[in-house]
């Protein structure tokens, strides 16, 4: 009697796990050589000048993503291709645009309202013009980390010197400017922050994990947690307490979603808001930065 009553206990405490959705899942993505994929990165950013919202900018880059395999030193290599640009920066109080659009080029350069815009959209698009269908490579580690991107700064500058431009003096600011954000690095914290939420164990709705990041003026710990399971996507909420940065005297902290594909543990999509208040008035400019990702299997 004993026996059977201790086999019907542990019986109803599984199928109280399993109704409540406490199954661990394992959020271990695998990529396979010739497997391809659509990956999107978006970044807007809000710019705050003296408290009031001054500058709009919204980026999204679109690339085609290859898997190579393994090299000899066990890193994962993929190869990404640019597929799409799409960039626009508005000063809000003058309304002045300047972007680039690769569904049409010359979109931003017809729109110009003065020769100072012609001249900074024109350059945006000889430069994105060199840019799209070119490719660099990108490097993982077994955690799922970037070891490192290679390529992008070739690129940069091969589109760079096929830039015919009568200012010599102006593109030489505009390469430098160009080169300190578009770069092999600032590329690799895109791919890195995109799979950042990869759990070291299994996982089931409740979980709680840390991890320490990288926010745009300092380094804050996340915390990710399985908010719910439905169907075969897990929603991750990552979060983190706010962080002052003494030397600027504003706090900023984290907020946002990530959903994974449960059978692949690969991302689905993701919106990430990074968030700067003021702690005094002598601050002048503020960036609330929100990322966005989506992965898609082709």
């Amino acid at each position: 009697m004993i026996k059977k009553s201790a086999v019907l206990l542990m019986s109803l405490i599984f199928f109280a796990i399993i109704s409540s959705g406490q199954v661990k899942r394992t959020i271990n993505p695998a990529l396979n050589p010739g497997e391809q994929y659509i990956f999107k990165n978006t970044a807007i950013s809000d710019i705050h000048e003296d408290g009031v919202r001054a500058i709009n900018q919204n980026y999204s880059t679109s690339w085609f993503l290859r898997v190579i395999g393994k090299t000899p030193e066990g890193k994962l290599m993929v190869k990404a291709t640019y597929l799409k640009i799409n960039q626009k920066t508005e000063q809000l109080f003058t309304h002045d645009i300047t972007g680039f659009n690769s569904d049409d080029f010359k979109e931003f350069v017809i729109k110009s309202t003065s020769s100072e815009l012609h001249e900074q959209n024109d350059r945006l698009r000889k430069l994105n013009e060199g840019i799209l269908g070119k490719s660099f490579n990108v490097y993982f580690n077994a955690d799922w980390r970037v070891d490192k991107v290679t390529g992008v700064d070739t690129l940069i500058n091969i589109a760079l010197d096929g830039m015919e431009d009568e200012d010599a003096a102006g593109m030489k600011s505009y390469g430098k400017t160009v080169r300190g954000t578009i770069n092999n690095e600032e590329i690799a914290k895109i791919f890195d922050a995109a799979f950042s939420y990869i759990p070291e164990e299994e996982v089931a709705v409740g979980d709680k994990w840390y991890k320490d990041e990288n926010h745009q003026v300092g380094p804050l710990r996340a915390e990710y947690a399985v908010k719910s399971e439905e169907g075969d996507e897990m929603e991750i909420a990552v979060s983190s307490a706010s962080v002052i940065n003494n030397d600027i005297q504003a706090s900023y902290s984290r907020k946002g979603s990530i959903t994974v594909d449960i059978k692949t543990g690969l991302l689905v999509k993701s919106s990430v808001k990074d968030d700067m208040k003021p702690r005094a008035g002598n601050i002048t400019r503020l960036v609330v930065k929100t990322m966005k990702n989506e992965l898609q299997k082709k």
